[in-house]
């Protein structure tokens, strides 16, 4: 019947939209389900990603900081060994180790470095150990006269530009002195888009000294070598650089000859036949036994020894703990400042 078959189609027609229905629907939730699946598994690569990354900074934290204590090890060991003096082995183990290399820790490739100032080239090189801030110019107790040598000897300054920031340097550090006016004054600081007050005080890091008027981060870094807030301001005969003996106060000729007689006979620095000064009053008989002195080199000297500028050991020492990585920048960086005496890390930087 006409009807019949009518109703019939309908039903059918029906069944089919109902399933057609059903099947979008399925294939709309199976997209769902794996967009959804699609975003948890991203989500949780990342975060396996950022674990693992985690995981791979503080292997590297790990490794840096064992590195440090690698290296105030073996310092406390040689000075226990060598009763805080230094002797040629003493001094190769601490400034030209090989020791101090690739060392494997926490499953990382770690070294120990320190940039030294190289009297011939007369540029800064890395060699394997520490540096000696008893080798260096203390800008803490520094007068303005060897603050302004040490500043032209270092950076591209003229006497005028040299003088002005020894003078900027002082007027941070003490209270109450000034040695430079105007520009350099109270005001400068004052008037900054950022101001601060001019510290009037020692410098309690070295860092800064980034600070204070008329220094930027290349001249910083090109100084820093030289430089140390540490100690008491004398200078180790056995571990100052050329530049710095010029700064004290000595002819280019007579820092040569002293540091000549140093280097021993291979006139290598930091090897084992480095002669090593035990008293300061016996340098300039110790250097004429090696290479002949004039007599005014021999007063030169004695100047300086007498004006108790010089000794003859350290307690204080600087260093880097480097992690190193497939490209040249480390996976991190632990700057390091260690005093021996108190036991004590006085500076920390870590990158």
């Amino acid at each position: 019947m006409p009807g019949y078959k009518t109703a019939s189609n309908n039903n059918s027609l029906g069944a089919v939209d109902r399933r057609a229905f059903v099947l979008i629907m399925a294939l709309w939730a199976l997209a769902f389900l794996t967009v959804l699946a699609l975003s948890v598994g991203m989500g949780t690569r990342q975060k396996i990603i950022m674990l693992g990354r985690l995981e791979d900074r503080s292997q590297a934290q790990f490794a840096a900081e064992a590195g440090v204590k690698k290296a105030v090890a073996v310092l406390l060991d040689d000075l226990e060994n060598n009763l805080s003096l230094y002797s040629p082995e003493a001094k190769v183990r601490r400034h030209n180790n090989p020791e101090f290399s690739v060392i494997e820790l926490a499953g990382k490739k770690v070294e120990v470095v320190c940039k030294f100032p190289d009297d011939r080239s007369n540029r800064v090189i890395e060699r394997y150990g520490l540096c000696d801030e008893h080798s260096k110019i203390n800008i803490n107790t520094a007068d303005a006269g060897t603050l302004t040598r040490l500043i032209a000897q270092v950076l591209p300054l003229d006497p005028d530009g040299s003088r002005l920031l020894a003078a900027a340097i002082i007027d941070w550090r003490d209270y109450g002195k000034r040695e430079a006016t105007g520009f350099f004054s109270d005001d400068y600081y004052k008037n900054l888009e950022f101001p601060y007050d001019m510290k009037e005080h020692p410098f309690e890091r070295i860092d800064e000294l980034l600070l204070v008027k008329g220094m930027n981060n290349i001249s910083y870094e090109s100084l820093r070598p030289f430089i140390t807030i540490y100690g008491d301001g004398k200078i180790n005969v056995n571990t100052v650089s050329r530049r710095v003996l010029i700064v004290l106060g000595l002819d280019e000729a007579v820092a040569d000859k002293l540091l000549k007689s140093r280097r021993g006979q291979d006139d290598q620095e930091a090897t084992p036949d480095d002669h090593i000064f035990l008293k300061t009053f016996d340098i300039p008989a110790e250097v004429n036994s090696f290479i002949s002195l004039e007599e005014n080199e021999m007063r030169q000297l004695d100047a300086l020894n007498a004006a108790d500028i010089f000794s003859t050991d350290s307690n204080i020492f600087g260093f880097t703990s480097r992690v190193l990585s497939g490209s040249e920048d480390p996976l991190r960086r632990i700057e390091i400042v260690f005093d021996a005496m108190k036991n004590k890390y006085e500076y920390w930087f870590e990158k």
